[in-house]
Parts: C-alpha cells; sequence; structure tokens
C-alpha cells in the first residue's frame, strides 16, 4: 500500500469516526430533549390535576354559599334561617382560604378554564412539555364547570319553587347530601397529596366544617320529618 493510499485511508477513517461520534452525540441529546419533554409533560399534567381538584372544591364552596343565601330569604324555620347564614359564612372562610392558598402557589381560582394559569409546579425543568402537559390536562376543564353551574342553577330554582316547611326540608336534605359529598372530595385530597403537609393541614379545616355542617343538616332533617 502506498503512503499516499494509507493517509487516505487513514483520514476517512477519522472523519468516518467524527461522523459517527456527532451521530451518537446527536442521538444522545435527542434522547435528553425526549426525556425532558416527558418530564415536562408529566409536571403539566401534576400541576393542571391539582388546579382541577382545587376548582372542585371552589364550586363545592360555591354552590353551599349560593343555597345558603336563598335559605336565608326564604326559609320559614328560624333554627334553618340560623343554620343556612352559619353555612354561608363558613363556606366563605372556606373560600377565602382557598383563594389565599392558591395565590401563593400561582392558581387562580376564579379562572380556572384560563390557559394562562400557572403555579409553582409549572416552573420546573421541561420547558414547552410543561406547557403542552398542562394544556392536555386542562382540556374539557370549562366544560365541565359549566355544567356544574347550570345544574347548581337548576336545583336552586326548583327549591325556590318551594314554600314553608317544604322548603326547609328540602334545603335541610340537599345540604346533608352535598356534605356527604364534600367529605368525599375532601378525603380525595387527602389521598391524592398526602405528602403536601401544607395543602393537608388546609384541607383538615375544610375537613371539620364539613362534617360538622352535615351532622347539623342531617339533625334538622330528622326535625323536619316531624313538621308538616
Amino acid at each position: 500500500m502506498g503512503k499516499a493510499n494509507w493517509k487516505t485511508q487513514a483520514v476517512a477513517a477519522a472523519v468516518m469516526t467524527g461522523l459517527m461520534g456527532s451521530a451518537a452525540h446527536a442521538q444522545d441529546q435527542t434522547k435528553q430533549q425526549k426525556h425532558e419533554m416527558e418530564r415536562g409533560k408529566a409536571v403539566g399534567k401534576a400541576a393542571a390535576k391539582r388546579v382541577q381538584y382545587v376548582g372542585k372544591l371552589a364550586v363545592f364552596n360555591n354552590r353551599q354559599i349560593k343555597l345558603a343565601q336563598l335559605a336565608e330569604q326564604q326559609a320559614s324555620d328560624p333554627q334553618v334561617k340560623q343554620f343556612a347564614t352559619k353555612l354561608r359564612e363558613e363556606h366563605e372562610q372556606s373560600q377565602s382560604r382557598l383563594r389565599d392558598w392558591a395565590q401563593q402557589k400561582q392558581i387562580e381560582v376564579s379562572a380556572l378554564t384560563d390557559n394562562n394559569i400557572t403555579s409553582e409546579e409549572m416552573m420546573g425543568t421541561g420547558g414547552s412539555g410543561v406547557q403542552q402537559g398542562y394544556q392536555e390536562k386542562m382540556q374539557g376543564t370549562g366544560e365541565k364547570l359549566g355544567r356544574a353551574h347550570d345544574k347548581t342553577t337548576e336545583e336552586i330554582n326548583t327549591l325556590q319553587a318551594k314554600q314553608g316547611p317544604e322548603f326547609d326540608k328540602a334545603f335541610v336534605t340537599r345540604i346533608a347530601e352535598d356534605q356527604k359529598k364534600g367529605m368525599s372530595l375532601l378525603e380525595e385530597g387527602h389521598k391524592e397529596y398526602k405528602n403536601d403537609a401544607t395543602f393537608l393541614a388546609l384541607l383538615g379545616q375544610e375537613e371539620r366544617m364539613v362534617r360538622g355542617n352535615e351532622t347539623q343538616a342531617k339533625e334538622l332533617e330528622k326535625q323536619m320529618k316531624h313538621v308538616k
């Protein structure tokens, strides 16, 4: 083999090695980018799931406030009126606590369907993957909130058509059932966010409130059964 051919082959081998090395590096970069994208999407979905859960709590509070306001105006039994006022005040306080927590986490409770919502959980690595995962998980949230709002409006209209003891009975039964559903919602949060001490403390406050109101509503419900 001539010296020139040897040098040519050596240079060619070196070039090929360099190209293969570059290709391998590019593959590693692609894998890393894909990993970061998937990681970001997971973070975004987790953030969206938290926003949706907080949204459920906010919708629950708002529903109880509206029902209580109606009972304050329309209930005929003084005990029911008094309970309605207590219910409204406690759920307004709950909504305020939830809003304070949400603001600390940069979650906007009053605009849950806004695609620009952010939280600290969305500020990690992952770049566009975070936003992508967040938006994917949030799809349909607006429709669900709309249906919940429509259901509350429909039930309020049904209650509003009742008068006297009939209204009182229907109201306390509705609240007892709602508080039971509220307890299930809070239990869901305890399981999902068991490693978040701050959020669990907030849920604990809500749980004590809801349990107390459920007990009182059931007691009133029993009393109402004897009223004609």
